[in-house]
């Protein structure tokens, strides 16, 4: 029985080491014209707190969230600037 015996040259062994770099490279590749996704999302709300109630705002619609605190069931109460500023007219 023949045994079996494998060999590569370094050409071939250099040339598999930079293909396997090169697709690592493209594959944690990220464009600099595009914000990253989890900084996009942590600036779109900014919240607000007092004594009485929290708010909590959506920059990118302009619908915010008041939460009053006070003893009982929790409520949440969703408007929208834009609605809000067509009834002050």
């Amino acid at each position: 029985m023949k045994a079996i015996h494998f060999s590569i040259d370094l050409r071939s062994f250099f040339l598999g080491a930079l293909t396997l770099l090169g697709i690592l490279l493209l594959a944690n590749f990220t464009p600099s014209g595009q914000p990253e996704p989890g900084i996009l999302d942590t600036r779109r709300f900014q919240a607000v707190t007092s004594e009485r109630e929290s708010i909590i705002l959506d920059t990118k619609t302009g619908q915010f969230v008041v939460l009053p605190s006070y003893l009982g069931q929790p409520r949440r109460y969703k408007y929208d600037f834009n609605d809000i500023e067509l009834k002050g007219k």
